[in-house]
């Protein structure tokens, strides 16, 4: 069998098959077809296949991008499909205008590819994060938190997210094509002990003597990382177009870092925590003015900010009121909504995938259902996919907003799995009602959504979905 005859494969069907293509040519990254008729295109499942990191229509050509070893999978792709090779052709031939309108989906191809490559890191520190919490005091109580096993547990499956940084800068490397070295140190600076020190310290501090430094923390964050890399990838050309072709090995470095450093930690990385606490004091003045929908909106874009590490500012609302009144009708309530509409949405995720994607999707629903742990779904499918956004994200809002017209308050944190309904049970039992039935029909309204949309893995919605037992042979 040929190294890349699956690969090949599967594009084929989805783009029509041989009968659809006309032409192919691939660049330094990309598979390029010319094809006859674009409805016979399926671009989302194009996108969900193993080896793939993106796929779009630009101009006439359909590009499938798969990384530097394109040029390898070209001829058996052109072999399989009946059409000639061509030599590699100039990555930027047919850069397209720039157009506010794709932006969206830029940004979002951007992060989904940054993210990709680092799937099996958080696919293996998700299931170290749940066997400590299964086995720990906040579920079974198997094991104190002080047991070896317990302690190696915990580790490796905090490691997998607390450096998340450094991970996705590699992916985010690879994805805007630059300096892969370079753009993980600039992923550990953000996490490294002599900042955090820096910043645990509170004292002011100014990069090179002279800019002044936001002091916030940046482990397990997205946002930063991914602006540090985007931003890095413009500066690093400008340095190896101006570094004279002598100095080039150390010029270029130096330079680049020079520039990189204080504008990731005095501009770029604090504009999460920034935007963040504009939420805070948006949620805050929407909740005093129409509590039901600030309640709402916290259900639908919660694990949003959750993901790219700006629910760090609001959830001081919450604690705030947890201290003073002894429970929180708004953050916490309108997040427990949350967290159940992303329950659905995996679930539904689960019955419509298919092959490797299945096993994702269990392990997905296993670590976020039972072990109450959401960071492997958020980056590994919520932010891949527009489908399972729009699942979330309606039963989010629907179930937030129930549990906000019912004045649901929350009123103790614990387990972070399906348990989590348990917090509304205190003050009236209408908060616990009101509080258990937005959950679950948060849950039910994405399951629903899930399963009538898919999530790329046919056009056709429900009406060609089939439950196991009478799959096709």
């Amino acid at each position: 069998m040929a190294k890349y005859e699956e690969l090949c494969t599967q594009i084929l069907e989805n783009v029509g098959g041989k009968e659809n293509i006309t032409s192919a040519v691939h660049c330094m990254t990309r598979l390029r077809i010319n094809y006859k008729d674009q409805s016979k295109i399926n671009v989302d499942t194009i996108k969900g296949i193993k080896g793939v990191l993106g796929a779009q229509f630009s101009g006439t050509q359909f590009q499938v991008i798969i990384g530097q070893h394109v040029s390898d999978v070209y001829p058996e792709f052109c072999a399989m499909a009946g059409v000639g090779t061509a030599a590699a052709i100039d990555e930027n031939l047919d850069k397209e205008p720039f157009d506010i309108k794709k932006v969206p989906a830029k940004i979002l191809d951007y992060v989904s590819g940054s993210i990709a490559p680092i799937l099996p890191i958080m696919m293996g520190a998700g299931w170290f994060k749940l066997f400590y919490a299964l086995l720990g005091p906040n579920l079974l109580n198997v094991l104190p938190e002080t047991h070896d096993l317990m302690r190696i547990l915990y580790i490796v499956g905090e490691a997998g997210f607390y450096f998340m940084p450094v991970f996705i800068a590699w992916g985010a490397a690879q994805k805007m094509k630059t300096s892969i070295p370079l753009s993980l140190l600039m992923g550990t600076l953000l996490v490294d002990p002599n900042i955090l020190e820096i910043v645990a310290a509170g004292e002011p501090f100014k990069m090179y003597g002279l800019i002044p430094m936001p002091l916030n923390k940046y482990t397990s964050s997205l946002i930063p990382i991914l602006l540090a890399v985007w931003a890095m990838s413009y500066v690093f050309k400008f340095a190896n177009k101006i570094v004279p072709t002598s100095i080039k090995i150390i010029g270029v470095p130096l330079l680049t870092l020079f520039i990189m450093v204080p504008l990731t930690f005095c501009g770029l990385a604090p504009i999460g925590n920034w935007i963040g606490l504009g939420l805070m004091y948006f949620f805050s003045w929407l909740y005093d003015t129409v509590g039901f929908l600030a309640v709402a909106l916290i259900g639908g874009f919660w694990m949003y900010l959750v993901a790219t590490g700006m629910h760090v500012a609001i959830i001081q609302i919450a604690l705030i009121n947890i201290t003073t009144l002894g429970f929180d009708p708004i953050v916490l309530a309108g997040s427990q909504a949350a967290n159940l509409a992303l329950m659905g949405m995996t679930v539904a995720y689960f019955l419509r995938t298919k092959g490797d994607e299945k096993q994702l999707a269990a392990t997905n629903a296993i670590t976020l259902i039972v072990g109450g742990i959401s960071e492997p779904t958020l980056f590994s499918v919520l932010l891949r996919n527009k489908r399972a956004m729009a699942s979330y994200t309606i039963g989010g809002l629907v179930g937030g907003l129930i549990v906000g017209l019912g004045h649901a308050a929350f009123y103790a944190m614990g387990a972070s799995n399906i348990l989590c309904v348990l917090g509304y049970a205190g003050g009236s039992s209408n908060n616990l009602i009101f509080g258990v039935a937005g959950c679950a029909i948060g849950f039910v309204v994405s399951l629903i959504v899930g399963l009538i949309t898919g999530f790329g893995d046919d056009a056709n919605g429900l009406q060609n979905f089939k439950p196991k037992a009478k799959k096709a042979k």
